[in-house]
């Protein structure tokens, strides 16, 4: 055995888990657990799961993925630091694209704490919670641990409208099981066309949260203009950020 197993051996990691810390994305924070899968609380019961990861004639139709064929950290999006006073985020983080993503296409999944809406299993003041499941009363949490997904910042006061969306996904496991995920997805072109470009190298990728996730920070921040035209005088492009090499 190598020192270097020894020591491991001794901190009681593996080798394989010191391989996957060194794995991390670009600019991830040191005080957020990255993750893989899902973490699952310990509230969250059997049944629920089992519930949850068995499809019905609801969610049989959610789009599929092979956990083999989905990639950690996602070479396609960066982490940016924004650096713009006159961004939402200002001081924070987004994610944006490193690739031409078009209409419907997939992006990456959005990971974070499964748990239950009990108060006693819910972070109130976490911003990153979002539904899972209303029926069998599951969210998701990616304030602590969570993947890329997590940088995603709303569009208001970014673009006209978000340049992706949430869906629900099964994503079949090593242990050849079907798990139900939400992934992240480029929306599609729509009636008008207008989405047509989908998104491209260097945007940032925008979602909506919902017009709860504002009316909770209203007293806190209100949205500037927006700060990219449009119009034919404008010539600046939605949401371009710049991604360090």
């Amino acid at each position: 055995m190598s020192q270097q197993e020894e020591t491991l051996q001794e901190e009681g990691i593996s080798q394989e888990e010191e391989i996957l810390q060194e794995e991390l994305p670009v600019d991830w924070p040191e005080n957020i657990e990255y993750l893989r899968r899902p973490k699952i609380s310990p509230a969250v019961s059997p049944l629920a799961l089992k519930i949850l990861n068995t499809p019905t004639v609801a969610t049989a139709s959610f789009t599929r993925f092979s956990a083999e064929n989905l990639a950690f950290p996602n070479p396609d999006v960066r982490i940016v630091p924004l650096n713009d006073p006159e961004h939402p985020a200002n001081g924070q983080f987004g994610l944006a694209a490193k690739k031409h993503f078009y209409p419907g296409n997939f992006i990456l999944p959005y990971l974070g704490l499964m748990h239950t809406n009990n108060p006693k299993d819910t972070d109130p003041d976490s911003e990153y919670d979002i539904s899972l499941d209303r029926d069998l009363d599951l969210a998701q949490d990616a304030a602590k641990s969570g993947n890329e997904a997590r940088f995603i910042n709303d569009y208001r006061g970014i673009a006209d409208r978000p340049n992706a969306e949430f869906r629900d996904i099964w994503v079949q496991t090593g242990e050849r099981k079907w798990e139900r995920w939400i992934g992240i997805f480029v929306v599609t072109t729509g009636t008008t066309g207008m989405r047509k470009n989908g998104i491209r190298p260097g945007e940032e990728i925008l979602v909506s949260y919902g017009k709860g996730f504002w009316k909770d920070k209203k007293e806190e921040w209100v949205a500037p203009p927006k700060k990219y035209d449009n119009s034919k005088e404008g010539q600046q492009k939605v949401g371009k950020v710049r991604i360090r090499k």
